[in-house]
């Protein structure tokens, strides 16, 4: 975005590959936003991207190059094989009810850039949009990828990307979310934030072991957008109860008490209790549900 008015390169055709795209742990706290290191560096680009790519996505900007050394390589090998699980459920999945049909010639579009290329891509716009603040760049970025069906391991690889950034970076991702959202622009639908939460909470147990307080900002994330009515109390409770690597694991290990109790803290001190109390009875919550094995945690 930065580079708009540079030349770009001469366009040279891109081979058809197959497409794919997946992110875990915590100390509870009341404010979830609290610094932590910067994530990783992804590497050799300029061999990674198409030459004809649009300027915006062209190279890593002067906030990418002062940050890559903090950056740690394992996780970036571990980002790129959630990426493969995630695209490739998204693809998988059939359209929902309430979701636009993708027709056969967006899906030959998406095929068109492999899932390597539309993570680069997708994180280089949110890179800049750090340094810029400007969403509808971001919003242009998006719809440059021509691939609605990779959006959920978007969102996934962005907040997953948050765990180990600064506060200020998650409360601007969180707000540039719900804004996608909203229907003035309608980049995302509720159907791919569902997808892309529920590749998060898939591999929140190893997110932790990167970022230990992933559990707590991924809850102040999830609060903000129940606020922000994109997904329901309902919904997140859902996913939270059944996330994991297998169906229940976070139950099981104390990671979506630790998400929920960050929820509930969030919404309490923003809203008050009169406004909890509503969420709270309105979804029939029960909070020993989210208990533990063998737990006596009180809320």
């Amino acid at each position: 975005m930065a580079f708009r008015g540079q030349p770009t390169a001469p366009s040279i055709p891109l081979a058809e590959m197959p497409s794919s795209g997946d992110a875990r742990r915590m100390g509870s706290g009341l404010n979830g936003f609290s610094s932590m290191p910067e994530r990783i560096a992804y590497g050799h680009r300029e061999d990674l991207m198409p030459k004809h790519m649009p300027v915006r996505f062209a190279g890593p900007t002067i906030y990418d190059q002062s940050h890559q050394q903090e950056r740690n390589m394992t996780y970036e090998n571990r980002d790129i094989r959630n990426i493969d699980r995630n695209f490739d459920r998204s693809l998988a999945s059939p359209p929902t009810r309430s979701g636009p049909i993708t027709s056969m010639q967006n899906i030959s579009s998406e095929k068109a850039l492999p899932k390597v290329r539309l993570h680069d891509m997708s994180m280089a716009a949110l890179k800049e949009f750090y340094s810029t603040n400007d969403e509808n760049e971001v919003a242009l970025c998006i719809k440059e990828l021509k691939a609605p069906s990779f959006y959920p391991s978007m969102i996934s690889i962005w907040i997953t990307d948050s765990f180990e950034r600064r506060d200020m970076e998650r409360d601007l991702l969180t707000k540039l979310l719900i804004n996608l959202a909203k229907p003035r622009d309608g980049m995302l639908s509720q159907d791919q934030f569902i997808k892309g939460f529920d590749y998060v909470l898939a591999d929140l147990e190893d997110s932790v072991n990167d970022a230990p307080r992933a559990a707590e900002f991924l809850g102040c994330i999830f609060a903000k957008v129940i606020l922000g009515e994109i997904v329901s109390f309902s919904e997140i409770e859902r996913l939270i109860y059944e996330g994991g690597e297998e169906q229940g694991r976070l139950v099981e290990i104390g990671l979506a008490a630790e998400v929920l109790g960050t929820i509930l803290e969030i919404i309490k001190s923003e809203k008050g209790n009169s406004v909890l109390s509503e969420i709270q009875s309105s979804s029939n919550l029960r909070l020993e549900n989210f208990r533990p094995p063998g737990s006596n945690k009180s809320w």
